[in-house]
């Protein structure tokens, strides 16, 4: 619930179940949380866009999630509606994370280490991006980006056992 500042918890049969967030800057609060996946061990992760952090939510008991982990990033500076970040957690429990209006992706390990990022720039090329819109990982640890902008999807195959600064 986007413009609410809520995420919103339903069971497999729509029924809702609690809410997480509301409008503030503290940790466990909530501003423009657009991206959200589920990392490996269960933990909710949120991309809480105009707070430019993202949040780590864990389920203390049933429907209870308490935040448990919270780091800043440098990005995510416009409040456009093209500006709106995407996560995805691989089975490594890695978090790439997307700049819209940065045109890149910043990955990072569960604990908020940065470890690589790539793209950047504006344009078509392989390492170019114009409107991203969407990333997933693959069973194999590939990086999947979707890239509106150039009516594409890319996949890149980021070795984050040896992490750089970049990477395409």
């Amino acid at each position: 619930d986007t413009g609410n500042k809520w995420v919103k918890v339903f069971d497999s049969e729509g029924n809702y179940l609690t809410q997480i967030g509301g409008a503030g800057y503290l940790a466990g609060f909530l501003d423009e949380p657009v991206g959200v996946d589920i990392a490996p061990d269960g933990r909710l992760v949120v991309a809480d866009t105009w707070n430019q952090r993202i949040q780590i939510f864990e389920e203390l008991a049933a429907n209870v999630f308490n935040p448990s982990k919270e780091w800043q990033l440098d990005a995510w500076y416009g409040q456009s509606l093209e500006n709106k970040p995407y996560l995805a957690v691989g089975s490594e429990e890695i978090l790439c994370a997307t700049d819209p209006e940065g045109f890149r992706v910043l990955c990072f390990d569960l604990e908020g280490e940065f470890l690589r990022g790539w793209g950047g720039d504006f344009g078509s090329g392989m390492d170019q991006f114009a409107l991203i819109n969407g990333i997933a990982f693959d069973p194999e640890g590939h990086v999947w980006v979707v890239d509106g902008g150039n009516n594409r999807v890319l996949r890149f195959s980021p070795d984050f056992e040896n992490p750089r600064e970049t990477d395409g």
